[in-house]
């Protein structure tokens, strides 16, 4: 009875920077729109505000870090209802893409592939060579992290230490000895491993799986051809993870063995952002730039819940070490919402369109008085008088045309002169060849 009557606390960012509570309900019909508040006022957002990054920082789960394409770092305080910190990650250029905090000290990482990490005593600035596209902590031993990006392998380092403690090494060369590329878009550590087994997904399409302490190279490595990696996170067995795709794809790889893609989970239309997993019950969310919160159900696959929130969704967080209460139960947040013009390429483009307005009905064409002038005859340029015959016909047939022999007599004249002139200009252009004159 308790997991038929249990509900989840979700927390979902957007690319227009808007940050939600969402309190789902196991019965369908307590999910309505009165279970969805904002935690920012929508008005006074602006175009940099993009939340790129959005984690919990502590075990409790009563903080947040978010990080926004602007470089803030901010702490929002689930418990207080309000953003307790906020910190300007200006140190290098690029979006944050990793978060992170371990006692006292805050973990951020940037695109262009510096990582700093903040203390009161100190900063460490730590550069990973690269492009990076993720950062993330070890939730059991949090002073661990890892990293990847394009061109950029998955890294895992200490906090305290200025190189890394593990550095994945690339497959060998394919059957036409090339290099196999690589592109790191996120990765997660399996639970109940101490940090031991990383799992990294590529936009290249392959989902592998490291071992720190047996090698460098992957020990499993599932290839999904022309299928783009988006996002990745443990699921509830062991060695099983939820992979998202690009072209809206959810599936969970079982990666015991030799590794295959075990399930499927339909409905997404865009590509996913964010995979995440609910126990008791045993639900997956996943957010996307469809605008749509989607939950299904992990054993029957079956689609439980899904919400249309007016922004494209890149970050999904699911708290289930404690509960946090809503502060409001109208609509008016969502309304405000709505209101505001998305700062994209496709919105813009529909707005610069004009519209098109009805064309005017044409006038009722003035009756023709019943004589008729006669028409005038133009001469053929092709010097055929089939045409000019049936315009004498024509103008034979009205009242006050001329004789038809001497229209005739005209017509033929005109066509004997343009033939002439016709015959005047091959001759000339002849003259002028050199094919001619040789």
């Amino acid at each position: 009875m308790l997991l038929e009557n249990s509900d989840v606390d979700i927390f979902v960012a957007s690319k227009i920077g808007s940050f939600k509570h969402i309190k789902y309900h196991s019965e369908a019909s307590k999910n309505t729109k009165k279970c969805i508040e904002n935690l920012v006022d929508i008005k006074k957002l602006q175009k940099d505000d993009t939340i790129t990054r959005m984690v919990w920082a502590n075990e409790e789960q009563t903080e947040i870090l978010i990080g926004r394409r602007n470089q803030q770092v901010q702490t929002y305080n689930t418990e207080q209802a309000k953003f307790t910190q906020t910190v300007t990650a200006d140190y290098a250029k690029g979006d944050v893409v990793g978060l992170g905090k371990y006692k006292r000290r805050l973990i951020t990482a940037l695109a262009s592939g510096v990582v700093k990490i903040w203390s009161k005593k100190d900063e460490v600035v730590i550069n990973t060579g690269a492009e990076l596209d993720a950062l993330k902590s070890c939730e059991e031993n949090r002073s661990v992290f890892a990293t990847g990006g394009k061109e950029n392998d998955i890294k895992l380092w200490l906090i305290g230490e200025h190189r890394p403690i593990f550095q994945a090494k690339n497959l060998a060369n394919d059957w036409l000895q090339l290099r196999q590329p690589v592109w790191v878009t996120d990765l997660c550590f399996l639970p109940g491993e101490g940090g031991r087994l990383v799992v990294g997904c590529s936009r290249y399409g392959y989902v592998r799986l490291y071992d720190t302490r047996a090698q460098r190279r992957p020990v499993v490595n599932v290839e999904f051809k022309a299928m783009a990696a988006t996002c990745v996170t443990p699921s509830f067995d062991d060695k099983q993870v939820l992979v998202g795709f690009g072209r809206g794809q959810l599936h969970q790889v079982d990666l015991r063995g030799k590794g295959r893609p075990d399930k499927g989970y339909k409905g997404s239309a865009g590509a996913i952002t964010c995979v995440a997993a609910a126990p008791a019950p045993r639900r997956i969310l996943s957010v996307g730039l469809d605008r749509h919160l989607r939950v299904h159900d992990y054993d029957s696959k079956a689609l439980l819940y899904k919400q249309y929130l007016t922004s494209k969704l890149t970050g999904l967080l699911v708290q289930t070490a404690t509960s946090t209460p809503l502060q409001h139960h109208d609509d008016e947040a969502v309304k405000e919402e709505e209101e505001v013009k998305e700062e994209d390429d496709l919105d813009a483009l529909f707005e610069e369109m004009d519209t098109v307005l009805e064309k005017p009905k044409k006038k009722k064409a003035e009756e023709k008085p019943a004589t008729t002038e006669a028409k005038k005859l133009k001469p053929s340029t092709e010097g055929s008088t089939e045409v000019d015959l049936e315009q004498a016909e024509e103008v034979e047939d009205s009242e006050d045309a001329e004789d038809p022999e001497e229209a005739i007599k005209k017509l033929l004249k005109s066509t004997e002169k343009k033939k002439k002139r016709l015959e005047k200009k091959k001759k000339e252009k002849r003259a002028k060849s050199v094919f001619f004159n040789a």
